[in-house]
């Protein structure tokens, strides 16, 4: 407060000082005692309120204010809903069970009215009772069922039928007052109410509803915080389910049947994949969309790997080849749709990983890779149809990943050694012609595509042919190198031309001049000579017209 009293007399030595040159102005100008007594009249009407609101505002800003207002609401309301709680489970254990939920719900209902009654003169206490009313209302009505010794209501399913009820009142409150904390409330009736039915055929329909419902209303109103809070919660329900639901007083073991879980999981990553078609032209809101459709393909492929893991770990390819179509066919959609890359790459990239652990189960090891180098030509090709550089991009990534792993885990195999350096000189070279289209500016992939295919031909070439012809394979590769780049007037063939004389002269004389028989040795010799001294001479005389 002395910081304030000292900004005010600040202001007011201002004004004195600003009123001291308007009298010598009116003396100059000959302006009236009355006119001037009016004219200062009317410029301290303005300053007081002024001054009074600077004052007034700095006080409601205040933490004490703020807790006056706001903490102590919310203090009373946590202390009125664990007393009116305690008082029936009291009546209760003296033996008025009816008449303690008749107080309770009474209770619930005056709370409720006594919100209405004071929303035009306390909108932020009123918003709490109500939001205690409707917590009240649910606990007594899931009373009447659970957690309790004499249930008054012995059949789950009508205590269950009672609670969506409920559930369905405050998605009616939330929608009409377009209130987003009421829908988020609505969200946990929702799911607990899942929890408590403890069976499949409840627990998992109402998550999928429950997921439903609030990407109609995400779509309605755009509420993203609602949209996240139900993804994290619907899939820790499906998380609970899984494990036999340890919060209705099971144990915490995965259950032993899937029960056509998988369908209710497939449906939850379909009905969070659609908010990416609510994406509006030149939308600012990308990064959560992003968000969303990142968070949710973690939390589907995790519950996935649960349940392939423990129910279908010998027949598992309908479920990725169901995948792999699904996700193509929606990235296509999304593509058609829009021009943000992102959403349809992100679902043709699930959609091919789909496919690569669809194939690794009908051919497994080795034969896969050579469907695996195939596919990666696929996915370019996809990416071209698209325009996207991320999949092109994230393809030569995981290319090279599989390209490790084959290497690394797998005897050689000559025909999948000659598809990956192919299909990686091939990549490179459609990148290299439609580069334009993909908008790439930089080498960068392309040259990694290139690097693979040189190393990748050096292996398919060592392993294929007999060894006293390996120099002579990697002279006549080097050779066709520099065939094509003079065809396609491209320096890159030619650095992989010399790269490759250079590995020929260095196995040579390492390997074939202490290995292979005398008659080999000579033509290798002569072989690699007679190239070397031609390519020389071709540079010669490149150097010679340049001059």
């Amino acid at each position: 407060m002395a910081d304030q009293n000292e900004e005010i007399e600040k202001i007011l030595n201002s004004l004195k000082s600003v009123e001291l040159r308007l009298s010598k102005l009116e003396s100059a100008l000959n302006i009236t005692d009355s006119e001037s007594i009016y004219i200062s009249e009317k410029h301290q009407e303005t300053v007081d309120p002024i001054l009074n609101g600077v004052i007034l505002n700095d006080e409601e800003k205040g933490i004490e204010s703020r807790i006056g207002r706001f903490g102590l609401a919310w203090l009373g309301n946590i202390v009125l809903l664990f007393g009116i709680t305690f008082l029936t489970q009291y009546m209760m254990n003296l033996g008025y069970r009816f008449f303690s939920f008749l107080i309770g719900y009474i209770a619930s209902a005056s709370i409720f009215l006594l919100a209405d009654y004071i929303k035009k003169a306390n909108v932020h206490l009123a918003f709490i009772f109500r939001i205690n009313a409707l917590v009240l209302l649910f606990y007594f009505t899931v009373r009447l069922h659970f957690f309790s010794f004499s249930p008054i209501i012995p059949g789950k399913i009508i205590s269950i039928f009672m609670l969506l009820i409920l559930v369905a009142l405050q998605v009616y409150l939330s929608i009409r007052n377009e209130s987003q904390p009421f829908a988020a409330l609505a969200v946990f009736f929702a799911l607990a109410t899942a929890i408590l039915g403890d069976t499949t055929n409840l627990t998992l329909p109402i998550v999928m509803i429950t997921a439903a419902g609030v990407v109609y209303i995400y779509r309605r109103f755009n509420w993203e915080p609602l949209l996240i809070l139900t993804i994290f919660l619907t899939y820790l329900v499906f998380f609970l389910w899984l494990f036999g639901n340890p919060l209705s007083g099971h144990t915490m073991e995965m259950i032993t049947e899937h029960h056509f879980g998988i369908i209710y999981l497939f449906g939850l990553g379909v009905c969070f994949s659609i908010v990416s078609l609510f994406r509006k032209k030149d939308s600012v809101s990308d990064d959560f969309l992003i968000s969303v459709i990142i968070i949710n393909g973690i939390l589907f492929t995790f519950l996935l790997l649960l349940m392939v893991l423990r129910f279908f770990s010998t027949d598992y390819v309908n479920l990725f080849t169901v995948i792999t179509i699904s996700a193509l066919i929606f990235s296509i959609i999304l593509h058609s749709k829009s021009d943000w890359n992102f959403a349809s790459a992100f679902y043709a990239l699930y959609g091919f990983m789909a496919m690569s652990i669809a194939l690794y189960g009908i051919f497994g090891l080795p034969g896969v890779y050579l469907l695996l180098s195939v596919q990666s030509l696929l996915v370019v090709s996809m990416a071209l149809w698209f325009r996207n550089r991320l999949i092109i991009v994230m393809n030569s990534l995981l290319f090279l990943t599989i390209l490790i792993i084959y290497l690394l885990s797998s005897k050689n195999v000559n025909g999948v050694n000659f598809c990956f350096a192919l299909i990686a000189l091939i990549s490179a070279r459609i990148i290299n012609w439609k580069r334009s289209r993909l908008y790439i500016k930089t080498d960068m992939i392309r040259n990694l595509y290139m690097i693979e295919g040189f190393f990748m031909m050096l292996l398919a070439l060592l392993h294929a042919v007999p060894k006293q012809f390996v120099t002579f394979s990697w002279s006549m590769a080097a050779l066709l190198y520099f065939v094509i780049s003079l065809l396609l007037k491209n320096i890159k063939y030619r650095y992989m031309a010399l790269g490759t004389m250079i590995c020929s002269a260095f196995y040579l004389f390492i390997v074939d001049l202490a290995r292979i028989e005398i008659i080999y040795r000579v033509l290798a010799l002569l072989f690699l000579a007679v190239i070397s001294i031609g390519i020389s001479i071709y540079y010669t005389n490149r150097v010679n017209k340049a001059g």
